[in-house]
């Protein structure tokens, strides 16, 4: 009356012929990865190398170019706190000189004191 078909043999074969292309897939990536990590450690020995080959020597009057030396005197009672570089090439050097902030404000182009701004702590009532 009804066909009875065996579904674990039909089952089966499509199941064992994809493990084998899962099989076959998964050989060629790892090979893949493996030829892969080969250039890239021969990549990178190569460029080391040519690292040590290139002549990497800078002529001292290339540096005293392209720094500028500047010397600024403070007094001795004085404590350097920070100092920042600020737009239009303005050093700002924050100090505590007897007991105050003091702030001074260099200009690079002119190499002089641009201001000298003094917090002092004092008793403020509201």
């Amino acid at each position: 009356m009804f066909n009875v078909l065996n579904s674990k043999k039909e089952s089966e074969a499509p199941v064992s012929s994809n493990i084998k292309v899962i099989k076959i897939i998964a050989i060629i990536l790892g090979g893949l990865i493996i030829l892969g990590l080969i250039a890239l450690f021969y990549g990178l020995a190569n460029s080391y190398n040519s690292l040590e080959k290139k002549n990497n020597n800078i002529s001292t009057k290339t540096i005293e170019k392209k720094v500028n030396q500047f010397n600024f005197l403070q007094p001795k009672d004085a404590q350097l706190i920070s100092s920042s570089l600020g737009k239009n090439n303005e050093i700002l050097l924050r100090y505590i000189y007897q007991g105050n902030n003091l702030l001074v404000v260099l200009d690079t182009k002119t190499k002089k004191i641009r201001s000298i701004i003094t917090l002092k702590k004092e008793l403020v009532k509201w």
